[in-house]
């Protein structure tokens, strides 16, 4: 690295000493670090020099804010994704004294009167600054020595070497990073094929804390327990509302440090910041499912997960070997979790045993719907059976808020 000598900046006029508070004595020389060749986001930051200001603004192409000038530039020379706001920002990195500023460290100022910084300002050596101005209407360079309004709302200076950490021990959280870079794709439920936002959502829990969750983002919304913005943990479930369709329209898993992972619509699965503007504006609540894991212990639970996903549907089938029909499923499930023959059709398997309210379904249970005929499936708890479906083949359901299975619900049966 190429550093060139420090610079003196004595006290003639406002120098950069005046920019501090407790201001070094006007005879004593103040040696500054100035920029190397090699400063990557010094240099970055005054490629955009000249860009606009929008209020709000976070890229190049609809202009920027403060923060939102240092958030993008971060990302184009590091690679790193900063939060959104200026205090957020203002809280990373270390603290640097006043002697000991270098190109690339960020400085704040609070030119309100409510003591909150509310400016971002990147550091380019030689006592100047590059930052989003609202007065000018674009990204400028000031020389800090010449300005007695930036001396007098200076805050804090921050070196900043990367983002927040997210909370990579949460077993949540390290299965879905598992998946950074996989594409979007509507539809999508696996790795190898692709995520949209819900089923990245779904695959996760799974995998990571044996919870099912429901298949949609209107579904999700509706399990697990509210949880408030200010109480979030990682692992949480945030949900968004009016973004490609009007109501709850997208979901992604709390990281930790204001970030959430998700697969993002029309890109990949990857990192955000939930404080983003677009983010905020979207922003309808969030549920948490610590209490939605199914007992392995209960052999009805595990017998019936082994065929999720694996056994297709076939008229007439009773096995896995051949596919299952609706009521083969239920029967084979019987004889292997307990040793119990039941009778082969649903019409007689709902004559078998004593009726079950809703309120005191346990796994085991057989739960009916209504279609052309009566259709069984296997209680397994947390409000999911597991039946066969004609296009799907033996799968998982939440039947309470799935919206074709709700409306069909017919009545449950503890066989004998």
């Amino acid at each position: 690295m190429k550093v060139m000598k420090p610079l003196m900046v004595t006290a003639l006029g406002l120098s950069l000493a005046t920019f501090y508070e407790g201001a070094f004595p006007a005879e004593k020389a103040v040696q500054v670090q100035a920029a190397t060749d090699e400063n990557v986001i010094a240099d970055k930051a005054k490629t955009y020099e000249g860009a606009d200001y929008t209020s709000g603004g976070e890229t190049l192409s609809e202009g920027f804010d403060s923060s939102g000038f240092v958030q993008y530039v971060f990302k184009q020379a590091l690679d790193t994704t900063l939060p959104r706001s200026v205090k957020e920002q203002s809280e990373l990195g270390t603290d640097i004294d006043k002697n000991e500023l270098q190109a690339g460290d960020v400085l704040f100022f609070d030119t309100d009167e409510n003591g909150e910084v509310n400016v971002a300002a990147i550091y380019i050596g030689d006592d100047e600054m590059i930052y989003a101005s609202s007065s000018d209407g674009k990204v400028v360079v000031k020389n800090i020595s010449s300005s007695a309004y930036w001396s007098s709302h200076f805050a804090k200076a921050k070196r900043i070497t990367g983002a927040p950490e997210i909370a990579k021990d949460n077993e949540v959280i390290a299965e879905a990073l598992k998946h950074l870079g996989t594409p979007y794709v509507f539809g999508g439920e696996s790795p190898t094929d692709g995520f949209d936002c819900s089923a990245f959502v779904a695959y996760v829990f799974q995998h990571a804390s044996d919870v099912y969750l429901p298949r949609s983002t209107d579904q999700q919304w509706q399990v697990g327990e509210e949880v408030a913005r200010a109480d979030l943990k990682p692992g949480d479930v945030i949900f968004f509302k009016d973004t490609y369709r009007e109501g709850i329209s997208h979901v992604g898993i709390y990281a930790g440090g204001n970030q959430f992972i998700h697969a993002k619509r029309s890109e990949n699965v990857t990192v955000d910041y939930l404080t983003s503007s677009y983010w905020t504006s979207k922003y309808a609540g969030a549920r948490r499912y610590d209490d939605l894991s199914l007992s392995k212990d209960n052999p009805f639970v595990t017998e019936s997960l082994k065929y999720v996903g694996e056994v297709p549907y076939a008229q007439g089938g009773t096995s896995p070997s051949t596919g299952f029909d609706t009521a083969g499923f239920v029967q084979y499930i019987y004889k292997e979790a307990a040793g119990k023959d039941i009778p082969r059709y649903a019409s007689q398997q709902w004559e078998t045993g004593e009726t079950i309210s809703k309120s005191d379904l346990k796994p085991g249970d057989l739960v009916f719907f209504e279609g052309s005929s009566l259709i069984p499936s296997i209680y397994i708890g947390n409000d999911y059976v597991v039946h066969v479906s004609t296009s799907e083949g033996v799968k998982i359901t939440n039947y309470k808020v799935d919206s074709y299975w709700a409306p069909k619900y017919h009545g449950a049966k503890r066989m004998p």
